[in-house]
């Protein structure tokens, strides 16, 4: 499997074409805002988009050196650094690993940062990634930045949903609402943009159930798809464990809030099929590579046990 993306010209964000059109459409006006906001499921590929406008914002290889073009040429300097994220200029902001929220210290390196003029760019670009992140002490403190910006500075948000921000913030950025893609265009851009064979980019639409993001950390990270199996024998197991099994299984999780979170929607989408598989619909099922599983285990579990298991998980 290739992890390099194949450098073609434009936004390559196959099927959020809506998206794009809103993000194109403001740079045709040359009316860019100071704020814009991704909404839309985790990994489906907000982070992603919010990198290509930074891209089209820094590109030098439009027709005027001034001037954003409507779309990153992925070539010139400043296309490459942000690529490679080490353009002086453009900023990634998100919850460090050690910590439970973006803290307001960070949010007020962001301030102290845009406050200096540029490096090499025309605008300072600032990315805060899953913005649902901030406590209410730095969503208070970003108020301020969306609330008198400065002249050059631009933020880009993403989170699986505006209703978990302030609505004061909300208020104040322009919305980009993306949406869970198809498998067949998912597969499509794996094959066009990242080189990946027409089988393996199947499996890895399948199992991305409509997250752009997801597929493209499968294909840079052989490892992902490796534990997603580890982890779903693990879960195939654990219904004929006993209590004291199960708890031991769950100290051996560790306390890391993403790592369980990861693992929960995991275990989501495993019950969801395990629903599917007990009604007689295995071919709408996204675990495609171990259908025989969901079949067998179905057939155990019934369609009510399932749909509880699948509460549960929400509810957790």
């Amino acid at each position: 499997m290739t992890t390099q993306q194949v450098a073609a010209p434009g936004w390559n964000i196959t099927g959020h074409e809506h998206a794009v059109d809103i993000l194109r459409r403001t740079l045709a006006a040359q009316q860019v805002r100071h704020a814009y906001l991704f909404t839309g499921p985790q990994q489906i590929g907000k982070s992603l988009l919010a990198q290509r406008f930074a891209q089209t914002l820094m590109c030098t290889g439009g027709p005027h050196p001034n001037i954003a073009p409507q779309e990153p040429c992925n070539h010139c300097l400043a296309c490459r650094k942000v690529l490679h994220g080490n353009h002086p200029d453009v900023h990634v902001i998100a919850k460090a690993s050690d910590k439970q929220f973006i803290i307001i210290e960070q949010i007020r390196a962001l301030q102290s940062d845009s406050a200096r003029h540029t490096l090499e760019g025309r605008r300072n670009i600032f990315i805060i990634e899953n913005a649902q992140d901030m406590n209410l002490q730095s969503a208070n403190c970003i108020l301020k930045t969306l609330e008198e910006p400065e002249p050059d500075v631009i933020l880009l948000l993403t989170v699986p949903d505006a209703g978990l921000l302030l609505p004061t913030i909300v208020s104040r950025v322009q919305l980009v609402p993306m949406q869970l893609l198809t498998s067949m265009q998912i597969k499509n851009a794996l094959v066009q943009q990242w080189d990946v064979e027409s089988e393996e980019a199947g499996l890895i639409a399948a199992l991305a159930a409509g997250r752009m993001g997801w597929a493209v950390k499968a294909v840079k990270n052989d490892d992902l798809l490796t534990q997603r199996h580890e982890q779903l024998e693990s879960l195939t197991k654990l219904l004929s464990m006993s209590r004291v099994q199960r708890f031991d299984f769950v100290q051996k999780q560790g306390t890391d809030a993403e790592k369980v979170q990861t693992l929960l929607e995991l275990w989501l989408l495993w019950w969801r099929d395990m629903v599917l598989a007990a009604n007689d619909c295995l071919d709408l099922t996204v675990n495609v590579d171990m259908r025989h599983i969901l079949k067998q285990q179905a057939s155990k579990v019934g369609t009510v046990e399932a749909e509880r298991m699948v509460q549960a998980i929400l509810n957790t």
